[in-house]
């Protein structure tokens, strides 16, 4: 019908019918976004071929929408204290990726000092470990968030002051990790924080074993709770007299990297000449050449 036919009425019926379609596009386009995230579709997602870095554990990989640790994510570990299994939860992943990457395996401001050798016996190539000491916890969040978005590292293990941990530093370690494809971890006591990490476990207890943990946050699903997950068996503590002498040597370690103004990284001599002579060790990671930690 010619527009010149319309009455005023039906032209507003006409305008209104178009308004409402173009609302419903919009929010058709909406749904459709791959970044939205929707519970029910779990299981769809796992059928995909998107596939992150194996846990290492059946139990949990079927929990997970990629079927392991997401590759590009910051996740957390929430705890009552350390020791609860939380790093023998990723030594499957750490050894994969030690091996199957040239990029660095970071630990920063490690509560204790990784033993070499027991890495060693575990699988994972130590020249690729990286240990980083700040002083302060800003420069610890600035070598995570340094470490996450440069692309040198596979994986990012921190331990950081949870009274100054805020919300939006939590927003910019997911936007640092996406951007550097770096699984990012975060060890945290329990805490009721908000946080943008995209996977988030709470760790409970571990007996002959098994950890008891669940899942508070997932992408694309629901939390999971009750969880037990039979990790290895942990190895024999040292003894009172050695843990003691363990102790001492973290103590003039932080102490050197408080007075040397830049990271770091402890290496046993052996693994130091032959890091100078082994073309696979990763190289140096330009943000730490960049700017010191001070």
């Amino acid at each position: 019908r010619n527009s010149t036919n319309i009455s005023p009425i039906e032209n507003i019926k006409l305008t209104e019918i178009d308004a409402e379609t173009e609302r419903q596009a919009q929010t058709h386009a909406l749904l459709m976004h791959p970044k939205l995230w929707r519970a029910r579709e779990l299981a769809a997602q796992q059928h995909q071929n998107r596939s992150g870095i194996a846990t290492g554990f059946e139990v949990l990989n079927s929990h997970l929408p990629d079927r392991g640790w997401p590759d590009a994510a910051l996740i957390e570990m929430l705890m009552p204290s350390a020791g609860m299994g939380e790093l023998r939860l990723l030594m499957p992943a750490i050894r994969s990726v030690s091996h199957a990457q040239a990029r660095w395996v970071a630990w920063i401001n490690p509560p204790f000092i990784p033993y070499a050798p027991a890495l060693e016996q575990l699988g994972i190539d130590t020249n690729k470990i990286l240990l980083i000491h700040p002083r302060t916890h800003k420069d610890a969040l600035w070598a995570l968030e340094r470490a996450s978005r440069s692309g040198n590292c596979s994986l990012a293990l921190a331990w950081l002051d949870e009274s100054q941990l805020k919300f939006k530093d939590t927003q910019r370690l997911q936007i640092a990790a996406r951007q550097g494809n770096t699984l990012t971890c975060l060890f945290r006591p329990h805490s009721q924080q908000a946080s943008m990490a995209e996977l988030r476990l709470q760790l409970h207890t571990l007996e002959n074993g098994v950890l008891k943990l669940d899942i508070l946050k997932r992408r694309g699903g629901w939390p999971v709770h009750d969880l037990s997950v039979a990790i290895a068996e942990q190895p024999p503590q040292a003894g009172r007299h050695q843990m003691q002498e363990q102790l001492a040597l973290w103590r003039r370690i932080r102490t050197q990297a408080s007075t040397e103004q830049k990271p770091v990284q402890l290496r046993h001599e052996s693994q130091t000449q032959q890091a100078q002579t082994n073309p696979s060790a990763p190289p140096r990671p330009s943000f730490l050449r960049s700017t010191p930690l001070h």
